[in-house]
């Protein structure tokens, strides 16, 4: 390297002339500038920057010379949620590159402009996180007094603007406009109990300008900015500037974004048609996500924002089953590839979706005919199998759906009611296609912004909860959209098997959330999306505009699961009601002031507790007088482990030793069993298990660690295979955390496992083929399916006494409702644990209790199912069944005392016929299968009329009641103990000889 001292005095630049050529570049550059920046840029742009920005913007463009190099310029505050972008060109696609560049960012607020000759874009954002608005501020008492003393609101009003203006952040204050935040203040009044998008046009509002305003409450923290862009763009519109603010309102924020749009050459502005497009795609930008390759199309072939979302579940749906025949060869990516690389094609695929549900279309049998033919023709032409494939799957996927809201105005997103047979003729899970019951009754398919999800159901009417799953990265979305239909439908299927005690069949939806949603969103575009397509209108089962192959109306019952929160509860059901939907407070469960909130009562963790108890008792362990210890998965802070918590303590007292506990955020371990108080403490604050306070551990060797801890994640999600306790409750977790390749792990070092019983208060903790191997070594295991029923039970009685009473009635009678449906959750964990163990033990242990379980739940739901259509064929109305004593009693039987003795007429009146029906046949089955076990009942319906069955039983069921009851009245000796003989044998006896089996 040269010497800096070496160098000769001729090779120095003189510093004084170079400054002097560098101050007359800039002087130069700086009079020419600064005249065209005075002339060229909107007098907005002075209202809404000061001296001292135009300042700064001036000096950037001078030094940095964004219009002669074609540079972008960007200044950041020192804090980076100020920025400014002065790019070269005012046209739509400058615009698009700056706010593409914020994608990633929550923008709070955004002033933009282009300059008059469209040479230059001067485009400032303020970015979350902003402090509150200063209401002792100078600049807020001028503003709130500014708009008293301009007239333009009432004297009332202004105080209700005031609190308003206190919602924005504080750049909207300093730079206060009066007849804008009045505006906002008025759009803010008319929407703030709506959740759909309003766009509005307002012809020459300037000279020469027409303005565009698009206002949402809740709008998306990112990219809706950059979505709107865009589609004005794809419309020809030319955006001379543009702002956009967003209100921390109370509940929900407040987003407006008005465009000001140049009316020469703005073909929509005089066609009426092309605006009611625009203004179409505009109202999707709150449940569209812009940025997918397959926008594509709209940029480069006209397709519409619509358009566009069909192609994404199109190819969603492909994406979801071909994987199952190369996971490797059709990804999304590839899937998405051949999509885009096959227009025509793509084109044929929703032409022929849009035929097959025109609703306008007097042949539409006719028309889809000919494009599904168009489809094939093109696609036989098709050399790259990954390709042929893709197309075949989205063809298959169209013929197979049966209704669709795509022709609904204002929708929240996508949904597509499939029909089952679609899963025959597409690649699915090795060993689900050969188990005939494997095939769901029906399922739906949702696409919206950031999101993709399935609602899978088992029965015509089901039951099931709706859970969120987010991701934190797009790796890990698309890892687990590999599993998403599989995921549904296994939890669907074991809530089939769960759901055996009630009328409603299994179901389950999961809504698998990007990275960039929005959960609240999700949420409401899932279950939006669903109510399009099963509110009926009038004599129609569906509305207008939705287009049916179906025939009839579909009730859906739906429940709480993951990352669902009471105020999404509360709007699930508002807009079920809103939406006209006839059983609103049936179509979501644990409803927080009408309904029965799992977690404040528990009813999950009861159900799992009776089951634990009963197999303690099956360890030679009586809970009551002795010691036992107790592992979860699922800690203080989730429903399930908290409240079985909270029964240990209670129950059973210092007998009861819980040894460890993990949750998403850490893991908690003593030997010496962890301390109860603090357990109820962390529980009643609903706090995590890292927060356990570790003076109160005692045991040697005991901890309490976080995730972000060194070894902290480790520790989490290992500590459930390594404590050894006499019980293991997993009640919380992903599916399969025990699988086939990991379950050797919950062994010891001698090969023994670490817990002798597992109650499942998890729904698919444990994998079929981990489970399998477990239980080879010895392991009680309570399926899922039957330990964790109760919280199932527990939302069908709220439903029948959502659908029989009023809100007022209910809120009235709560207190001894609940407790009498808490008494028969009791009844039914209860009989079901005692007759999985009585089996297990009648066959000297040589079946496993979880296979007992499944031909438990199978015995029981083909036996309702059989029942049920007999009931069909019998009892066409409600008044048939009402006139029926003894299915009138049955169906009083079922319900809770209250609901018997004061609104049974309303059972009759107000109740679905199918879940009157169904309600019968199901309890009819469980409670005869519970009381006589497994295989007799099935084996009297082989051979006798179902109903000739159902009712000799309800007969003699009767008669033996009274039988006991005068014998227990009597003083015969051994009266007790030939009424326990009785009991048990007694029913099929008399039922036999009612049928003529037996001799008189």
């Amino acid at each position: 390297m040269s010497d800096p001292s070496n160098r000769s005095n001729e090779a120095i630049p003189d510093a004084d002339q170079i400054l002097g050529e560098v101050r007359d570049s800039l002087s130069s550059a700086a009079n020419q500038m600064v005249p065209w920046f005075y002339r060229e840029m909107p007098e907005y742009y002075f209202r809404t920057h000061d001296r001292v920005e135009q300042v700064a913007h001036l000096h950037a463009l001078v030094s940095g010379q964004a219009t002669a190099e074609g540079h972008v310029l960007s200044l950041k505050s020192p804090c980076g949620t100020k920025v400014t972008y002065i790019s070269p060109g005012g046209g739509m696609d400058a615009l698009n590159g700056v706010i593409a560049q914020l994608s990633h960012e929550s923008i709070l607020n955004a002033r933009m402009y282009a300059s008059h000759d469209r040479q230059l874009r001067l485009d400032s954002f303020i970015l979350d996180p902003q402090g509150r608005v200063d209401r002792e501020s100078v600049n807020f008492h001028h503003a709130v007094e500014q708009t008293r003393a301009s007239g333009l609101l009432s004297v009332e009003d202004v105080e209700e603007f005031g609190e308003f203006l206190a919602t924005a952040t504080g750049d909207c204050v300093d730079k206060f406009e009066i007849e804008r935040a009045v505006r906002h203040f008025e759009i803010y009044r008319r929407i703030k109990n709506s959740d759909r998008v309003h766009v509005s046009l307002e012809k020459d509002i300037y000279p020469g300008l027409c303005r565009i305003i698009v206002s949402m409450m809740n709008p998306p923290s990112h990219g809706a900015l950059l979505t709107m862009n865009r589609i004005l763009g794809r419309s020809g519109a030319e955006v001379e500037r543009a702002y956009l603010d967003v209100y921390d309102t109370p509940g929900q924020a407040l987003g407006i974004m008005s465009f000001y749009v140049t009316q020469e050459g703005f073909t929509a502005l005089g066609d009426a048609t092309r605006w009611a497009a625009l203004a179409g795609e505009l109202q999707a930008v709150k449940w569209f996500a812009s940025g997918h390759t397959l926008e594509t199309f709209a940029d480069e072939e006209g397709m519409s924002v619509h358009q566009v979302m069909f192609l994404m579940a199109a190819a969603e749906f492909a994406h979801q089953f071909l994987l199952k025949k190369d996971p490797y060869a059709y990804t999304s990516a590839n899937i998405v590839h051949a999509v885009l690389t096959n227009r025509k094609a793509a084109w044929a695929v929703l032409k022929y979706f849009e035929a097959r549900f025109d609703p306008d279309d007097s042949d539409r049998e006719g028309t889809s005919r000919q494009l599904l033919e168009q489809c094939r023709q093109l696609r036989q032409s098709m050399g790259d199998d990954i390709v042929a494939d893709t197309f075949a799957a989205m063809e298959t996927f169209v013929s197979h759906t049966l209704r669709t809201n795509y022709y609904i105005a204002n929708r929240f997103g996508l949904s597509f009611r499939m029909d089952p047979m679609v899963l025959d003729h597409l690649p699915r899970k090795q060993g689900l296609r050969q188990d005939s019951n494997s095939r769901p009754y029906g399922f739906f398919f949702f696409q919206g912004a950031h999101f993709q999800g399935f609602h899978v159901r088992y029965r015509e009417m089901a039951r099931g909860g709706v859970r969120v799953v987010p991701t934190r990265t797009q790796e890990q979305f698309e890892l687990e959209s590999n599993r998403l239909f599989d995921e549904v439908t296994a939890l669907a299927h074991s809530q089939q098997h769960k759901n055996k005690d009630i009328p409603e069949g299994g179901s389950k939806a999961v809504i698998l959330l990007g990275p960039l949603g929005d959960i609240d969103l999700a949420v409401k575009s899932m279950t939006n999306s669903l109510l399009d397509i099963i509110v009926s209108d009038g004599d129609s089962p569906t509305l207008p505009r939705v287009v049916d192959y179906i025939g009839h109306e579909e009730i859906i019952y739906l429940g709480p699961d993951e990352n669902i929160t009471t105020d999404h509860i509360r709007w699930i059901v508002a807009r079920a009601a809103k939406r006209g939907y006839r059983w609103p407070s049936a179509y979501m469960s644990s409803k927080p002031e009408t309904g029965i909130n799992h977690k404040v009562y528990g009813v999950t963790s009861l159900g799992v507790m009776v089951f634990a108890e009963e197999i303690l008792k099956l360890l030679g362990i009586d809970p009551f007088k002795e010691s036992f210890s107790v592992k979860f998965t699922g800690g203080t802070r989730g429903d399930v482990a908290s409240n079985a918590m909270r029964i240990l303590i209670r129950d059973y007292g210092e007998n009861a030793r819980i040894l460890a506990a993990t949750d998403g955020h850490g893991a908690l371990y003593d030997p010496d069993g962890l301390d109860h108080g603090e357990l109820l403490r962390l529980s009643d604050a609903v706090l995590g298990v890292s927060e356990f306070d570790k003076s109160k551990l005692k045991g040697q060797g005991a901890f309490v660690v976080s995730t972000a801890d060194p070894d902290g994640a480790h520790l989490r999600d290992t500590l459930h295979n390594t404590v050894q306790a006499d019980l293991f409750i997993p009640s919380g977790g992903r599916p399969d955390t025990i699988n086939e390749k990991n379950w050797q792990e919950f062994l010891l070092e001698d090969g023994t496992p670490s817990a002798k019983a597992i109650v499942e208060g998890a729904n698919i903790f444990i994998s079929d083929p981990a489970r399998d191997r477990l239980q080879e070594k010895g392991v009680l295991i309570l399926h899922g399916a039957s330990a964790n029923k109760t919280g199932v039970i527990c939302s069908s009685y709220e439903i029948l006494a959502g659908l029989a009473m009023s809100e007022q009635e209910f809120l009235a009678e709560k207190d001894e409702y609940v407790s009498q449906v808490l008494g028969i959750l009791r009844e039914r964990a209860r009989a079901e644990a005692r007759l999985i163990i009585r089996e297990y033990k009648s066959c000297g242990g040589c079946r496993p209790m979880t296979e007992i379980s499944m031909d438990l739940s199978k015995e029981i739901n083909t036996l309702a199912d059989l029942i049920d259509v007999g009931l069909k064929e019998r009892y066409p109305t409600a008044q048939a069944l009402r006139e029926d004593s003894e299915l009138y009693a049955l169906l009083l039987a079922y319900c809770p005392r209250l609901l018997a003795e004061r609104y049974a007429d309303r059972l009759i009146e107000r109740v679905p016929l199918s879940h009157l029906r169904a309600l019968l046949a199901a309890f009819s089955a469980s409670r005869s299968v519970y009381a006589e076990g497994i295989g007799w009942l099935r084996g009297l319906t082989a051979v006798h009329d179902v109903n000739e069955v159902v009712h000799a039983y309800l007969r003699q069921e009767k008669r033996l009641a009274g039988y006991i009851e005068g014998l227990v009245k009597s003083d015969a000796p051994g009266r007790e103990e030939i009424s326990r003989i009785l009991l048990a044998t007694g029913r099929k006896y008399l039922t036999g000889r009612d049928l003529g089996m037996e001799p008189d």
